[in-house]
């Protein structure tokens, strides 16, 4: 296949690079251009990919894995001697160059004269994106003259029940992908052509839109949000239909739309509070929260996404508790606070869940902010513990979620069409921040100190601090739905008096 490029410009391409211009030009252009404006997050997917890869290895015999990162590393010309020597059966992080792309196979796996190309995930079922991903792989191997018999997809089997004394046999599960990444490579080979030819030194314009999150979260989408106005509509909630008719009529902040214009009333009441400046609460609110009987449990979980399962009983991709916080607050307006964290490197899960049954008692409403992960959790912890099946499902009938409430009842601009409890607080509640926290300030940080800690990453002094971390990072988020609650009535009282 002839892979055609701009020959104005030689422009020097990475598959990652290329995956992040097929989401959107501006990105990639960005991406080489203005890096600084980028605002990435360490995630815990990333070292859960790299352990997925290593033991994707194990199930192909006698490889070869590629020096990359090696003082005298020579990727391209060491992958090239290992095609050529036939005594070897697989190579491991292949590296090839063609038109300027590189690309690092996962697995090159002989198949008589030919190879069978294989990129590993991490996820239990194939997505698109990850046909645009080993299409690029296939365009830049057969480019450079590699015969491919194969292109396959290894996934993990998402039925697969963990046993220690079963080891990880039929984790993976191999997907012949060829003939939708033949078809496809077609059409890509001619979309990397014209990003090249595009990626002049005139930044593309482009605005926030749905396209900003699929396949993955951009990071510059806050830079082109700025770019949008202080209140860019791509903020409106719910909205995809509706930002696209903004845009057509060349309407990029929330302040410029028309009266109108828009029909949801969720919209009209965004783009009311927006211009005004002032937040909105309905005191029906109140009266729904008043009616909430005492003792009142605010409940939050922490928990892990293990990608290759730890502990018996647990599935690929199974979310395991690690850490709950529950504020109790009684109707005379005591406050308690009680909580749970296991960073043992053992199955917490047993041990979750008896302390959330003693801790939660058997009557008062379970506040939660959104329902759907804590109510998920607790379902999964009672297939797991049948004899405690009963009470955990009594904690899930329980359950009273904050979310909708504050959702329907309170807005203010400073949210930007966000109901996140991250958004919510600091505009009821000005003197509470999460930003004042330590080296644990969201979920994905959570996650990540929970991984340093059980990998043995940390020093004994830093998982103590850690630990503390978590501890008080969970904290905040049930008294952060305490103080919520406490700050709506009182805000309805006051306007009941005014």
């Amino acid at each position: 296949m002839t892979w055609k490029t701009s020959q104005s410009a030689v422009m020097h391409l990475t598959k990652s690079a290329v995956l992040a211009g097929l989401q959107c030009d501006k990105r990639l252009f960005l991406l080489l251009n203005r890096p600084e404006l980028a605002k990435t997050r360490h995630s815990p997917l990333a070292q859960s990919g790299i352990e997925v890869g290593k033991l994707a290895r194990t199930t192909v015999s006698d490889g070869v894995l590629v020096d990359r990162f090696g003082a005298d590393a020579q990727p391209y010309d060491q992958t090239q001697a290992l095609v050529n020597d036939p005594q070897v059966n697989a190579i491991f992080e292949a590296g090839f160059r063609y038109q300027d792309t590189d690309v690092f196979v996962d697995i090159l796996e002989r198949d008589g004269d030919s190879w069978n190309l294989i990129e590993v995930k991490s996820s239990s079922s194939i997505k698109d994106t990850y046909i645009d991903d080993v299409s690029v792989q296939y365009l830049v191997v057969a480019g450079t003259g590699v015969a491919i018999s194969r292109v396959e997809l290894m996934i993990l089997n998402r039925n697969l029940i963990y046993r220690t004394n079963q080891g990880y046999d039929g984790l993976f599960i191999r997907e012949d992908v060829t003939d939708r990444v033949i078809v496809h490579s077609h059409l890509l080979a001619d979309r990397i052509a014209q990003l090249r030819q595009n990626m002049t030194s005139t930044e593309p314009e482009r605005h926030v839109d749905g396209h900003c999150n699929k396949p993955f979260p951009c990071e510059f989408k806050s830079y082109c949000e700025q770019q949008d106005g202080d209140y860019p509509v791509s903020a409106l909630p719910n909205a995809a239909k509706a930002i696209q008719m903004l845009y057509a009529n060349g309407i990029y902040d929330i302040r410029n739309i028309p009266a109108g214009m828009l029909s949801s009333e969720t919209h009209i009441r965004v783009h009311r509070a927006t211009l005004t400046g002032q937040a909105e609460l309905d005191d029906e609110a109140a009266r729904v929260l008043n009616r909430l009987d005492y003792p009142r449990y605010y409940l939050d979980f922490e928990a892990i996404n293990l990608a290759i399962p730890r502990w018996d009983n647990s599935r690929p991709n199974q979310q395991h508790p690690f850490q709950w916080s529950c504020h109790i607050q009684y109707q005379d307006g005591t406050l308690a606070h009680e909580d749970f964290l296991d960073v043992s490197g053992f199955d917490p899960r047993r041990k979750f869940a008896e302390s959330l049954i003693a801790v939660c008692g058997h009557s008062g409403p379970v506040i939660v902010y959104n329902q759907q992960f804590e109510k998920g959790i607790i379902k999964s912890l009672a297939i797991q513990s049948s004899d405690l099946s009963d009470a955990l499902l009594a904690l899930n009938q329980r359950i009273f979620d904050l979310l909708p409430v504050v959702k329907k009842y309170y807005y203010h601009p400073h949210m930007k069409g966000s109901w996140s409890i991250k958004k919510v607080l600091p505009c009821l509640l000005p003197d509470l921040h999460y930003s004042d926290l330590g080296a644990v300030q969201d979920g994905l940080m959570a996650q990540s100190a929970y991984l340093d800690i059980t990998a043995g990453r940390s020093s004994t002094e830093q998982t103590e601090a850690l630990s503390a971390d978590l501890r008080e990072y969970c904290k905040l988020d049930t008294y952060a739905m305490v103080a919520i609650v406490d700050r709506l009535c009182e805000l309805s009282r006051h306007q009941a008096t005014t």
